[in-house]
């Protein structure tokens, strides 16, 4: 099998706006361009992979992936990962743009194997328990509704995007509990907002609250203030989300003890390959890697990890575009969700 062709093709969508914290735009909403890479071949199977970033992304793969790999064999998978990552020496790719292909060359295994995705790449379980992981809303209140929108829709865990306004938010966080009662598992998302000092301060205020984890409050660029951080806290710090260099800086973080659970993700750890290789890392740590973002490419991948359990489900629902008309993924009345069973990973846009 060799790889034919590299095409771009794009679908309008509609979205809601959002933001992660004060300061920080998460998406500006109404109608969109999203974009789709097709990965051709001459056995006529499509691997396909939906890009961040369009311009930036585009001229990427026109410039660079493409003129590399037309004429590569797909089944080559590790092989195509490396020579990205040697090409990576010289381009510096955007962090998300190292696993384009390669999971667009997932895809392409899977649909030649007849199987879903999360059963090629490990195949652990058939389902994964979601969280409600929430936008940031403009006031208490308004998080309080979305919680109870969650929990009608069947959430049995609920994540908090935050202000980054530290009273305000240990208040949220002391509500919140106060609200979906002692059984709901509560976790939140710092998006980098705090100092340290703020970081213990809120992680106190979680702790005696009994939420789940605490997931990067600071920058990531400082080991020390993590470790620091860690010794100090008893409720679970999840960190590494946003850094470069896949399973190799991820070492890093386990060997200085800078996290208690750790991110892996298709698109911030160099593709499917990425991600697994960052989770067997920290399986070897005996911790979880907790996949980042949703869709089906992060579903099939906590399916297919023994130590990762959760699905991050972005609520309100109508914040995510959906180009492939499929819908938005929904837990079912235990909280559980599951992924496409249909071959590959379940990209294919819908007329």
């Amino acid at each position: 099998m060799k790889i034919t062709g590299f095409e771009i093709e794009y679908y309008e969508t509609e979205s809601a706006p959002y933001r992660w914290r004060d300061g920080l735009i998460g998406g500006p909403g109404g109608k969109s361009r999203q974009t789709l890479l097709r990965v051709t071949t001459d056995a006529g199977i499509d691997g396909l992979v939906w890009l961040s970033h369009g311009a930036i992304s585009e001229e990427l793969i026109q410039r660079c992936i493409a003129p590399m790999f037309l004429g590569a064999d797909p089944l080559m998978r590790e092989e195509i990962w490396w020579r990205m990552w040697e090409r990576d020496r010289l381009e510096e790719f955007p962090i998300y743009a190292l696993g384009y292909l390669d999971v667009a060359v997932w895809d392409i295994l899977a649909k030649a194997a007849n199987v879903p995705a999360y059963k090629l790449l490990g195949g652990h379980k058939s389902r994964a328990k979601a969280y409600a992981s929430t936008v940031t809303m403009e006031t208490l209140d308004d998080y309080l509704r979305l919680a109870d929108r969650c929990l009608d829709k069947g959430y049995k865990a609920i994540k908090l995007h935050v202000w980054g306004r530290l009273p305000d938010d240990i208040r949220l966080v002391r509500k919140l509990r106060r609200h979906v009662g002692p059984d709901i598992e509560l976790m939140l998302d710092g998006s980098a907002g705090y100092t340290l000092d703020e970081s213990i301060r809120l992680g106190r205020a979680m702790e005696e609250e009994g939420y789940l984890w605490l997931e990067e409050p600071m920058r990531e660029f400082n080991l020390l203030v993590y470790e620091k951080l860690c010794r100090t806290l008893d409720i679970p710090i999840l960190g590494a989300e946003c850094t470069d260099g896949c399973h190799f800086n991820a070492a890093e973080w386990l060997r200085h003890g800078a996290c208690d659970r750790l991110r892996t993700s298709w698109f911030y750890k160099g593709g499917f390959t990425g991600a697994l290789k960052t989770a067997n890392l920290a399986e070897s740590f005996q911790i979880q890697a907790d996949v980042h973002g949703c869709g089906q490419g992060a579903l099939h991948l906590v399916c297919a990890l023994p130590n990762s359990l959760y699905y991050e489900s972005l609520v309100p629902e109508e914040c995510v575009p959906d180009a492939t008309l499929l819908g938005h993924i929904l837990p079912d009345a235990e909280g559980w969700v599951h992924p496409s069973d249909s071959p590959g990973i379940g990209w294919e846009p819908r007329a």
